[in-house]
């Protein structure tokens, strides 16, 4: 997921590491995923993100901490996701997650927990597209809606472009990005979120992810 304020840590738990939209898909069971990235925005202002998620049975259950750093002070956060998913034909999938936030140095810590539908559907077997839909839930204050649709297209075995259309902390994001499998266990990504409306900045974004087997 984009990132929406340097002081707020998203729900940062989405397909292909940093991307905003997630996917209706789980992992193979006893795998696991090791993911990290580092945001950039106008500000200038930084996040540095790291998570561990494996499938556990039928779901997948995922934890991030993130350091989020704006006009030389730092905001840590932490999140944790359980997600669901299963197929409904070959070629759509659907799926749900709950993720809770809490933030680091502020009391209350408990932020707000995110709950999203998901979907996934194949198009062929170069084009997926993903919906997601969904309600930051805060305590003692008014839900906000989180939504996006996400395409990813991939020319070449392995090279990905993704392209995203999403809502997040009442800002409106475009996002484009590379994504590159450096092997069948190490994926690399890289995009630009320009905020087209809301509070929040535009942003550039690395990040990596490493696949593995547990059993």
């Amino acid at each position: 997921m984009a990132l929406a304020s340097a002081c707020t840590m998203p729900a940062a738990f989405a397909a292909g590491g940093h991307h905003a939209v997630d996917d209706a898909t789980l992992m193979e069971p006893g795998n696991c995923e090791a993911e990290g990235w580092f945001t950039r925005s106008q500000g200038p202002s930084h996040v540095l993100h790291a998570g561990l998620a494996c499938r556990a049975g039928p779901v997948e259950l995922a934890a991030a901490a993130e350091s989020a750093r704006d006009a030389g002070s730092s905001h840590p956060g932490w999140a944790a996701q359980l997600k669901w998913a299963a197929p409904v034909t070959r070629e759509f999938a659907w799926g749900v997650s709950v993720t809770p936030i809490w933030q680091g140095h502020e009391r209350p810590r408990y932020q707000a927990t995110t709950i999203a539908a998901l979907a996934t559907w194949n198009v062929n077997d170069s084009l997926l597209l993903h919906a997601n839909l969904g309600r930051d839930i805060r305590p003692n204050a008014a839900g906000r809606a989180r939504s996006g649709v996400a395409l990813e297209w991939s020319p070449r075995p392995r090279l990905s472009v993704v392209g995203e259309r999403y809502i997040e902390e009442q800002a409106h994001y475009l996002r484009a990005g590379l994504r590159w499998s450096a092997s069948d266990r190490l994926t690399l990504d890289v995009s630009h979120a320009r905020r087209l409306a809301g509070p929040g900045a535009s942003n550039w974004t690395i990040g990596a992810t490493h696949r593995f087997d547990t059993r």
